[in-house]
């Protein structure tokens, strides 16, 4: 089992990766950390190639672009980037949508949790 620093949120969004000047339309978002994305794209990338991103990420009301990203997977099933050190103020951007997401899980866990099979009698 894989334990990861910062948890990943299932998120859809569009955007783009931008290698060299051309974009390339994220066909598919899968989710999204403090530190990175999963997204599917035609886009050929490869292990430890910089990219930018421009996200359209929800509830905001400007993309985020990231410059100098770093792919650090890619396969048939996404591309996984890692985001650099970003500047303060789309940091915060991020970190307010994370925290909405961090939200909305804990209170789904919380609905399983006390909604989950009945273990007692029906008589």
């Amino acid at each position: 089992m894989v334990v990861r620093k910062h948890p990943r949120f299932p998120v859809s969004f569009t955007g783009a990766v931008i290698h060299q000047r051309e974009s390339h339309p994220i066909s598919k978002s899968m989710d999204l950390s403090r530190k990175g994305c999963r997204v599917q794209s035609t886009f050929p990338a490869f292990t430890g190639m910089k990219v930018d991103l421009q996200l359209n990420l929800p509830d905001l009301s400007t993309s985020l672009h990231i410059r100098g990203a770093v792919v650090r997977w890619a396969s048939p099933q996404g591309i996984g980037i890692e985001f650099p050190p970003l500047p303060s103020s789309a940091e915060q951007q991020l970190e307010r949508l994370i925290r909405r997401l961090e939200a909305t899980a804990e209170q789904a866990s919380l609905h399983n949790q006390t909604c989950g099979a009945y273990t007692g009698s029906l008589r």
